[in-house]
């Protein structure tokens, strides 16, 4: 969807959007610079504020040095994600807000494309990003160039689902007027995930519109909060889980404000939940929230799931792969499914089978 849309003044001058980007931070001073460098070397003019959430490692003294370049909001205590963005947008004044990451950093061009792309009718746009290593390298995309956007009037598909195919934090540009609706969200419930809430409950207010340009860098490294690793994808499916209860209960309060139906069976058809609940269960049952599930009856689900939303021939083979793990025994089980979800723990052979099933996806 490529909208190029002028907003007209009430002088009837033809002006483009305005754009702010809110940088959240905290302890990240060694990206920090590149962040914030990375807005002020658009040729475009951004209004630029970045929230530090009480850091600890010079992260002040690095906001301080920029001056009146940027505006600082300097948190009074360390509050999470959802405080941050909370006191950022309340600076805000763009047509247009970008949350960015204080670890990731926008590519050369950005602001230019964003402004270009501007449309009062949409809600949120959806962007590809590079990945970047620790030290500003890039390479491939995020979401992968396989996974198409959910566009449109996406509200149906989050009401029955629970989820769409979207991205994250960098990703993601807001309508100033959809998260004037949405704002300020609760800061205890998203301390973390704050892109979450948004991502859930801004699409009920308006279309979203999706772009196949690359706008940002995703920067992975040790330090990320949700970074998964082979001792923490337990401890990751847990909090996804008590995340996405989180979503769902913002997104039920806010449909039942627009007179809209939510499915009882909220998250049954959302394969990524569903995904997780089996990680959960397989590998720590003694402190899995779901007292009601049993392995075999998710791994069904996950077949189920598979046969209904994937597409060609890579359905039959996520189908096959579910059905797979529900007869081999209990510790072949765990370990064939700690090949998908953990990649360090992967065989070469299993690493190559994936790679070709997703190229045939």
């Amino acid at each position: 969807m490529q909208a190029n849309v002028i907003a007209q003044e009430a002088t009837g001058r033809a002006t483009t959007a305005r754009l702010s980007v809110i940088v959240t931070n905290y302890n990240y001073a060694r990206y920090l610079p590149v962040a914030i460098d990375s807005l002020l070397s658009q040729p475009e003019p951004i209004q630029i504020i970045v929230v530090d959430d009480c850091s600890t490692d010079g992260s002040r003294e690095i906001i301080q040095s920029y001056g009146n370049k940027i505006i600082p909001v300097l948190q009074p205590e360390n509050a999470g994600q959802g405080a941050g963005f909370n006191a950022g947008f309340a600076r805000a004044s763009g047509d247009l807000v970008l949350f960015l990451d204080a670890d990731d950093f926008l590519l050369p061009g950005t602001a230019r494309l964003i402004v270009k792309n501007y449309d009062p009718g949409l809600a949120a746009y959806l962007y590809r990003m590079n990945f970047s290593d620790r030290d500003g390298s890039l390479y491939g995309l995020f979401p992968a160039s396989r996974i198409s956007f959910s566009e449109g009037n996406i509200s149906p598909l989050l009401r029955e689902r629970g989820r769409y195919n979207g991205t994250i934090t960098s990703g993601i540009v807001f309508s100033r007027a959809a998260l004037s609706k949405v704002m300020p969200m609760n800061p205890e419930a998203f301390r973390f995930g704050a892109d979450g809430y948004l991502s859930t409950i801004v699409p009920l207010y308006g279309p979203v519109g999706a772009y196949e340009d690359v706008m940002s860098a995703y920067r992975l490294h040790s330090e990320q909060h949700s970074r998964p690793g082979p001792e923490s994808f337990v401890k990751r499916a847990r909090w996804r889980l008590m995340h996405d209860r989180e979503r769902y209960t913002a997104l039920r309060e806010h449909s039942a404000r627009l007179g809209l139906d939510v499915a009882e069976d909220l998250g049954t058809q959302d394969a990524l939940y569903q995904k997780e609940r089996v990680i959960s269960l397989m590998f720590d049952p003694v402190h899995h929230p779901f007292p009601e599930d049993n392995v075999k009856g998710l791994i069904r689900q996950m077949r189920a799931l598979s046969l209904s939303q994937e597409h060609g021939l890579y359905r039959y083979l996520r189908a096959g792969w579910w059905t797979l793990l529900s007869v081999l025994p209990e510790n072949a089980r765990k370990q064939a499914f700690l090949f998908e979800i953990d990649p360090a723990s992967r065989p070469r052979w299993f690493t190559r089978l994936v790679r070709a099933l997703k190229r045939g996806r």
